[in-house]
């Protein structure tokens, strides 16, 4: 009888684990607390999947950019130092939105981090250059500021204005692959948190491993991508 009230309790406590937090524990910075676990449990995933499950062979991903793995290491204990230098201004009204949140759904994530510094990152040929992506690409223009990243070196500004599309914030034209996945990389030094759309699921591997919160462009939904096994 005692070890089923014990269980029964242990369970109720794991459920009830980090939710129905007042909103007046924000004075105290719990939404950047919150916020600071959730992105650190990202990486987590992200490190289990390389050194522990051994699902990816990082030396694959590490090679073409002719970096080490303490140079890749470097980057990551880099990056959970720049999430604990989130801002303690940060606040949701309802904490128990970002401790239950899938991050799963593109603009909706994006508007629960609403106060954070945010950006989004489009690839141009497959994506921005979509028909289908038109009025999601405006909406992204609304949501937070705009990064254009392809491996395609001849985009420019004309190529929006002919089109009556809004310039995005900053437009990276690279030569090739490499350098397009080294300018999201750099980027993603610059944001507490980088979205990145990509319709090739090559370069969405790249950006997971390094960090970024990562959706694929299937030509109709932007759909979470993850190189999860678990």
């Amino acid at each position: 009888m005692m070890d089923g009230i014990i269980k029964k309790n242990n369970k109720e406590r794991e459920d009830s684990y980090l939710t129905n937090i007042p909103s007046s524990a924000n004075n105290f910075g719990v939404s950047k607390v919150l916020a600071v676990r959730s992105e650190i449990i990202h990486i987590k995933h992200i490190l289990t999947e390389i050194f522990v499950r051994r699902s990816i062979d990082i030396e694959k991903y590490l090679n073409p950019l002719k970096l080490s793995l303490f140079d890749y290491m470097e980057f990551m204990t880099n990056r959970m130092r720049f999430v604990h230098k989130f801002s303690r201004s940060y606040t949701v009204h309802n904490p128990d939105d970002i401790v239950k949140s899938e991050r799963k759904k593109f603009f909706p994530t994006i508007e629960l981090l609403n106060g954070l510094d945010v950006a989004i990152v489009l690839d141009f040929d497959g994506v921005t250059t979509d028909k289908s992506f038109s009025k999601l690409y405006e909406k992204c223009i609304d949501t937070a500021n705009v990064h254009i990243c392809s491996a395609n070196p001849t985009i420019t500004e004309d190529w929006f204005d002919k089109r009556g599309l809004t310039k995005p914030f900053k437009i990276h034209s690279m030569k090739g692959k490499v350098k397009k996945i080294k300018r999201l990389i750099e980027l993603q030094k610059i944001y507490d948190y980088l979205f990145f759309v990509d319709n090739e699921t090559k370069y969405l591997e790249f950006a997971w491993l390094f960090g970024l919160q990562t959706f694929h462009w299937d030509g109709r939904n932007i759909k979470y991508f993850s190189m999860n096994t678990k």
